[in-house]
């Protein structure tokens, strides 16, 4: 893949969701210099009108302007709030990009009971998927799902990354560390299955790096913050973590259904490569949200 960098030549129409600070501001604003259409999705007003102001001045002139919109993806409601204003917006999308994230270092549960961390790294991408698909088919049809090298262990304790199907809301023994790297297993199943199920949709999962972020900065959990002290000279700048995703969110060729290591696909875990433990959490997750359309 080549760098972002020069204005595109087939612009696209990408919603991307979470992109107001860190990684998925900087790939916004590489998206919109390039001059792709853009629906930016996060949580904060404030923030959503400066990542609009920032790409309007990037962007060239005959762009379309980005547009924001405000919502929460961490419940069902808020997702279908949000997909209904995206399709107010616009009748195609090109490529989505489910780029929100959480890190908690205590258990928090949302409005229906979801443990965060698997409600936005699984069940939001899943769900918004799933409500978007009719303008995915209308469109490239790509989805992009921000996705974590964690999902294979651990940041501490060591050990394989398994689904506990018995325990996906990490109601038992909660570590932070864990319960994020499950969520990010659960989200790297549902890549796989959503490959195997919908064949005309490009789909594909990244990990952009080790990048400074306010999402890094957030976590105040033993021993992370002398972690992140010590390894600070090690993380990318929110420029270089965002390169990945808007460059996959634009290639014209991609490999399909593969996982990324920023810009190479690469191997995930064998647990990531489960096809019958990746149909398990599709079942489970529409026990959850409802059926995935079939059609």
């Amino acid at each position: 893949m080549s760098a972002i960098g020069s204005q595109a030549a087939d612009p696209r129409t990408i919603v991307l969701v979470g992109g107001t600070s860190g990684l998925g501001r900087a790939a916004a604003c590489q998206l919109g210099a390039a001059g792709h259409r853009l629906i930016v999705v996060g949580r904060d007003q404030r923030r959503g009108a400066g990542v609009v102001e920032e790409i309007g001045a990037r962007a060239p002139a005959t762009a379309p302007r980005p547009v924001f919109l405000a919502g929460d993806v961490a419940t069902r409601a808020g997702i279908e709030a949000v997909a209904a204003r995206i399709k107010e917006e616009t009748d195609a999308v090109d490529t989505l990009v489910n780029n929100a994230g959480v890190m908690l270092p205590r258990r928090m549960l949302n409005d229906e009971g979801m443990e965060m961390n698997f409600a936005v790294h699984h069940l939001a991408p899943f769900t918004m998927t799933a409500l978007l698909l009719p303008l995915l088919a209308r469109g490239a049809g790509r989805v992009v799902n921000t996705n974590s090298e964690g999902h294979r262990a651990p940041l501490f304790g060591g050990g394989d990354v398994r689904l506990d199907f018995d325990d996906l809301q990490a109601a038992h023994g909660y570590s932070p560390y864990l319960a994020y790297s499950r969520s990010k297993l659960a989200n790297l199943l549902f890549s796989l299955e959503l490959h195997r199920r919908r064949p005309g949709l490009e789909v594909v999962a990244v990990h952009p790096g080790m990048v400074r972020t306010r999402l890094v900065r957030s976590m105040h959990a033993p021993g992370f913050w002398l972690l992140s002290t010590a390894t600070r000279w090690m993380l990318s700048s929110p420029a270089k973590g965002g390169a990945p995703l808007a460059e996959l969110a634009t290639a014209p060729a991609i490999r399909n259904g593969a996982y990324y290591d920023r810009h190479r696909p690469t191997s995930p875990s064998p647990h990531a490569t489960d096809g019958a433990g990746a149909a398990r959490l599709w079942q489970t997750t529409e026990t959850l949200r409802g059926p995935f359309p079939t059609g």
